[in-house]
């Protein structure tokens, strides 16, 4: 049963690193560079869900809060940090230097503000589990699990199915040809950001149930990072089978070996799979993308 209970456990926090690492991803193939403020957003959308619940509101009411501080925060990094630079054709380089000062100016300023306190974030199913023979599971792992496949269900179909999806594929296979043929690419910029945004805010907020809210917190977007190189930087696909084997993996080596060796096995793997397949798991190069 032990077993049972340790998968049960890493596919929800796979799911929510299959989320985080499709928004490195969605990024990455657009743009060609990886980024690094993706933890402050997701840190900056806990924190509105925590003060929204604090405040008497749902679970509900805090999602939702959360998810639209995710996309107003990703879409005013875009604007401020990063649209900037490409319009001067600046070296992807300096784009990510930009993003990891976003990601310590934002872990910081909420440092300065709150505190490094870990604060609990309330949820109307946190304390509650369901057992099935004699296997305790977790109801914010259900839902979890559940809001992360429902949101890469939404997400495959808008990119696949929709019109500006098209686009946003388009322009991952090269952007600058997109943007010859007529498609609008800061539109595009746009669209990947809120969706970017969104990710974040889900994982964030799921953290902060299943966990604490800290300023700190964002760091954990590195396993997302991780998770989406395991599979192949710029394939959703990828992102999402590097999530949850990221998930598994570190899940049983916390429960059978020592939580002290779950960060080492993670940057180990990563290695691992860079070494034998430098374009990841299910990568094949830039055609590859989403």
């Amino acid at each position: 049963m032990t077993i049972i209970q340790q998968m049960i456990t890493s596919v929800s926090v796979g799911g929510l690193y299959a989320v985080l690492a499709v928004g490195y991803a969605l990024i990455y193939s657009v743009f060609d560079f990886t980024n690094f403020a993706f933890g402050g957003i997701m840190m900056v959308s806990a924190f509105s869900g925590y003060f929204v619940s604090n405040a008497g509101f749902g679970t509900i009411a805090s999602m939702i809060a959360a998810i639209v501080t995710g996309i107003l925060v990703s879409i005013a990094v875009e604007l401020l940090a990063y649209r900037p630079m490409r319009k001067k054709n600046a070296k992807r380089l300096f784009l990510m230097i930009s993003a990891m000062g976003v990601n310590i100016f934002l872990t910081n300023l909420y440092l300065s503000l709150f505190g490094a306190n870990l604060r609990t974030l309330p949820s109307g199913f946190k304390a509650n589990t369901i057992s099935i023979m004699n296997v305790q599971i977790g109801t914010v792992d259900i839902a979890a699990f559940l809001t992360s496949m429902v949101a890469l269900g939404i997400l495959t179909f808008f990119l696949y199915k929709t019109r500006s999806g098209i686009t946003v594929r388009a322009s991952a296979t090269d952007i600058s040809t997109a943007g010859l043929m007529g498609i609008n690419v800061n539109k595009v910029s746009l669209i990947v950001f809120i969706i970017s945004g969104t990710t974040a805010a889900i994982a964030g907020m799921f953290f902060g149930m299943k966990y604490t809210v800290y300023p700190g917190m964002g760091a954990m977007s590195t396993k997302a990072f991780i998770a989406s190189v395991i599979g192949g930087l710029g394939s959703l696909q990828g992102a999402v089978l590097g999530g949850f084997l990221l998930g598994i993996m570190e899940t049983l080596v916390a429960g059978y070996i020592s939580a002290t060796y779950r960060d080492l096995f993670s940057f180990g793997i990563m290695i691992v799979v860079l070494m034998f397949m430098p374009n990841g798991l299910v990568g094949r190069g830039d055609q590859s993308k989403l």
